[in-house]
């Protein structure tokens, strides 16, 4: 873009930009003067203390909410309510198996709660005898303090007073009840909760909690000190209760369960701030008026455009757009940042191209090399089964055995991108199924739903890997393994579940076999093979449309579950 070098100069920021400052610098001197000999002092004052009353209120309804939610959580832990009734029926089983299923419910209703009410730092029952902690729950351990302050007891609800929770990351305030004795069948228990507040103090204020004898039970001023009585009466009208005491400003005010708050701050502080604002009082409306009103109006009109456009070419580029921007915005600087927005994009387009064509060439080896992996393996344990079942019986399945094994041998070493069906994938694993029945003593359960969505192209050897998988690692000693393929209609996908009760897969395990291809250790690149093939091939075909999950738990057995889409609603299988 050519321009001439009077108008550059005319059209530069710079030059736009140090004229205004000018002005507005002038005109914001001439106010501060003007304004200066105003005094505000005590309107300074009366602000202060009501942003003090402002702030107290905020803090005592957000302590109060904390209390009425307390007591709103503890109903699900009474005997009545879902959790305690779960105690009282692990209280009242006798068989050891049963108990420790009534546990296992017991602490998912506590979960459940935790789930809930996610502010609850800590929730046990304990024997009103013993004191033995039968059941548990929160991110907090260790014992309860026992320098707890006693602030109310209603009924048999008994209060705690604040607590301060202070790590090197924040400060939390912690409140707690603790209900006595409380009957679960034959058995009395006490129910502790403690939940968590984020911190309510604002700059230099200090916050006391008092009980009805007002008695200091939390106190974040040293000279208040807990256990000490203040010498207040409540008033009953806000305005009236505030007082000067040990050089500290208080403001009081009562709690809707009894017991008081006070807000103090130091009297140094308080002065200080008065006495600040009465001298920043007329700079600040200055600054307000005079420099926002007119500096960031006339800027926004002089750049207010341009800005907006380079915004949108931005935004745009977010989006993925990458074409080149060839406009005149009507000024030297913006016209510059424009022409590297339009640099930036055609660099970002090359790198993608780059991208994009080395990604297609490193997934095409890993995907040969995953299938001479995979092939290899199951040829060398079928040939095993066929020995040794011509040893056990000698040649009545032979024929048939070696039928099946050449069908799927001859489908196991086609291409990998070669076109496949469910219905062809669920006739090689039943094939495969019976050759390995040949080998393993194991119950099997097929369960297919016939349709015609069997028939839709899907990837190659889809099922096979997983079942080998669950033959070889999750047999355990049930000898059972399961499949389920099924149409949902309306969302248009097909289901896949394949399910074994073996050994199942440690944290450790599953995050070795799920390592993604080439990023996998030395120790990993043979584990979990023909998962990470199935897993690959359905990110390749699908792209982000297909979902593969795992639910696996040491000693209790392995489910994998597949969705892959159908028709119109999911996403076109992307054959090659």
């Amino acid at each position: 873009m050519a321009y001439k070098g009077k108008t550059k100069k005319k059209n530069s920021l710079k030059n736009r930009f140090f004229q205004i400052i000018m002005i507005s610098t002038i005109v914001s001197i001439l106010a501060t003067f003007v304004l200066s000999s105003m005094t505000i002092s005590s309107v300074e004052k009366k602000q202060i203390q009501k942003s003090m009353r402002f702030s107290l209120h905020q803090i005592s309804t957000s302590l109060d909410q904390g209390y009425l939610n307390l007591v709103n959580i503890m109903q699900n832990l009474e005997p009545q309510g879902s959790s305690g009734r779960a105690v009282t029926d692990y209280l009242m089983q006798s068989e050891n198996y049963e108990k420790r299923l009534q546990r296992y419910y017991v602490q998912e209703q506590l979960a459940n709660i935790l789930f809930t009410n996610l502010n609850v730092r800590r929730v046990f029952y304990e024997d009103a005898s013993s004191k033995e902690v039968l059941f548990t729950g929160g991110s907090a351990y260790g014992k309860v303090s026992e320098q707890k302050k006693e602030l109310k007891q209603v009924g048999d609800n008994l209060f705690f007073a604040i607590e301060n929770d202070k790590n090197k990351y924040q400060s939390q305030y912690l409140i707690s009840m603790e209900k006595q004795k409380q009957k679960f069948g034959e058995s009395e228990l006490d129910i502790y909760l403690e939940v968590q507040l984020d911190d309510l103090a604002m700059e230099d204020y200090r916050l006391l909690q008092l009980n009805e004898n007002m008695e200091v039970l939390y106190s974040e001023a040293d000279e208040f000190p807990q256990g000490e009585k203040l010498n207040f009466i409540w008033s009953g009208e806000a305005a009236e209760n505030s007082f000067r005491e040990k050089e500290y400003y208080l403001l009081m005010e009562k709690s809707r369960m009894g017991f008081y708050y006070i807000l103090a701050v130091p009297l140094s502080v308080y002065n200080h701030e008065s006495r600040e604002w009465q001298k920043h009082s007329i700079l600040i409306f200055a600054v307000t008026l005079a420099v926002f009103y007119s500096i960031v109006l006339v800027v926004y009109r002089m750049i207010g455009k341009p800005i907006e456009k380079l915004k949108y070419e931005i935004e745009e580029t977010g989006k993925g757009k990458f074409e080149v921007v060839e406009e005149d915005i009507g000024m030297e600087e913006f016209n510059q940042i424009l022409a590297t927005i339009s640099r930036m994009r055609q660099n970002i387009r090359e790198l993608q191209e780059q991208e994009r064509r080395g990604y297609e060439l490193r997934k095409k080896a890993e995907l040969e090399k995953l299938m001479y992996q995979i092939n290899p393996h199951f040829v060398l344990n079928t040939l095993y089964s066929v020995q040794w079942m011509a040893q056990r019986d000698g040649n009545l399945k032979i024929r048939e055995f070696v039928h099946d094994l050449t069908v799927i041998l001859s489908y196991n070493l086609g291409k990998e991108n070669g076109s496949s069906t469910l219905r062809t994938e669920v006739e090689i694993a039943r094939k495969y199924i019976e050759i390995q029945k040949q080998r393993y003593d194991f119950e099997v359960m097929l369960q297919i739903e016939e349709g015609s969505y069997l028939d839709v192209p899907t990837i190659h050897m889809l099922l096979q890997p997983l079942l080998e998988n669950a033959l070889q690692h999750g047999l355990g000693d049930r000898g059972r393994l399961e499949l389920w393929i099924f149409e949902d209609v309306v969302r248009e996908y097909a289901g896949i579940i394949v399910r074994d009760y073996g050994d199942g897969l440690s944290q450790e395990d599953y995050r070795r076999i799920s390592q993604p291809l080439g990023m996998e250790t030395d120790n990993a690149k043979k584990a979990g093979i023909g998962f990470r093939y199935v897993r690959y091939m359905l990110e390749s075909f699908y792209g982000e449309k297909a979902v593969l999950n795992v639910n696996s738990m040491k000693g209790r057995g392995t489910k994998i579950s597949i969705l892959i889409p159908l028709g119109e609603k999911g996403v076109q299988l992307k054959m090659k």
